[in-house]
């Protein structure tokens, strides 16, 4: 068992390439297989035996306030405030009075396990370095920081490459001693952002890294949220089904694993769930609809006759009778970015209301509370509380 005890958890972003599905969630609360992303890292910090918690929220900090109280009772957290989002090293520099010793930082919005966390752990303390890096392959490293290694060392972390192809990237997994706040007193804004990778050469003493795999998933984009539930729901439930002892499925509905259909909800007549589809509290599913692969959030309702594929629904949003959202590959701009031939359905935000007879387009998106008419077919952005009419 390791020495260190307590852990940082950096959880004030908002994510802004899962926007509008971030428009009342910050990313670390958006669900995967039906639990928040933070859930998972909270998970892998107390089975690796860290006591201690310092979470450091911002953005929409109180859900994850709220949330973490009641989801970890037991375990000894205490809040701090990032007010503005200045950086990831920014956010760091907040915990600095709370905590005391060497400790671990993680990233909230990522999926990490136990075995990441003993890793990176075993490797600071077997070894006489100031801090340890968790590093990880990855098929898009121009989405992370690359990391350079040599031997074994941290040479180099860019935030921004342009042509790293073939190296490893950061895993947002750290262990550093108290010197990691002087070296952040030390670090110079990026487009006014301090990070905590541009520490890392203010450190006065080697930087170790360590590979992990497979443990490491990062649902930024909706696309991606949807590829982590899917390889959670296989990697928890195999081709099972788990189904909530207060959901209504009916008898003639057909469901194939691996599935999550949660708390309360209700899978009419005919209606056809699909593997890779996670249904949270109070979902209601109409007859003969099909959904696959695809995430409906608490209180979504999906009407009859309705093709989800590879679609996300929001908290509270409604779709109408005979809705197509048959998926597909689309090339989207997430974020001033051009990602080309994407697996992706249509994203439904919060609230927002799908008309009888609409199409959504693979790639398309519908903000917050928004309307779309009956027979409507949208392809492209739908913004946030506004009214597209047929």
């Amino acid at each position: 068992m390791s020495d260190v005890r307590e852990a940082v958890v950096l959880a004030a972003g908002e994510g802004r390439r899962l926007r509008p599905l971030t428009k009342y969630l910050p990313k670390p609360m958006l669900p995967v297989a039906n639990r928040p992303v933070v859930d998972y890292v909270l998970d892998a910090l107390v089975e690796s035996g860290i006591e201690r918690i310092v979470v450091v929220v911002g953005y929409r900090g109180d859900r994850i306030q709220t949330h973490l109280t009641a989801a970890y009772p037991d375990v000894d957290i205490e809040f701090v405030q990032q007010p503005s989002r200045l950086g990831s090293g920014h956010a760091l520099m907040q915990a600095a009075s709370a905590i005391d010793g060497d400790f671990l930082v993680v990233n909230g919005d990522s999926i990490i396990d136990s075995e990441i966390v003993a890793s990176t752990l075993g490797r600071y303390e077997s070894t006489e370095s100031t801090a340890t890096v968790a590093v990880a392959h990855s098929d898009t490293p121009e989405e992370y920081g690359v990391v350079i290694t040599d031997r074994g060392l941290i040479a180099d972390i860019d935030e921004h490459p342009v042509e790293r192809e073939g190296y490893v990237v950061n895993a947002g997994v750290y262990v550093f001693d108290s010197s990691v706040f002087d070296a952040l007193d030390q670090t110079d804004p990026w487009q006014g952002e301090i990070r905590l990778t541009d520490a890392i050469e203010h450190l006065d003493g080697p930087v170790t890294s360590i590979l992990v795999n497979g443990g490491w998933l990062d649902p930024s984009t909706p696309w991606q949220l949807l590829s982590v539930s899917e390889a959670l729901l296989g990697r928890h439930y195999g081709s099972d089904v788990y189904i909530a002892d207060s959901a209504r499925v009916h008898e003639s509905a057909v469901i194939e694993g691996p599935v999550v259909i949660g708390k309360d909800c209700d899978v009419g007549p005919g209606a056809v769930i699909r593997p890779g589809t996670c249904l949270q509290d109070n979902v209601h599913v109409g007859a003969n609809t099909v959904v696959e692969r695809s995430i409906l959030s608490t209180d979504a309702h999906v009407g009859a006759n309705v093709l989800l594929r590879d679609s996300v629904v929001g908290s509270g949003a409604r779709i109408g009778d005979c809705v197509a959202s048959p998926g597909g590959r689309a090339d989207i701009v997430v974020d001033g970015r051009l990602y080309t031939d994407r697996r992706i359905g249509s994203i439904v935000a919060d609230r927002a209301t799908v008309g009888a007879n609409a199409t959504l387009t693979a790639g398309s998106s519908v903000g917050a509370e928004a309307t779309i008419g009956a027979g409507v077919v949208v392809d492209g952005t739908v913004r946030e509380k506004s009214e597209v009419a047929a």
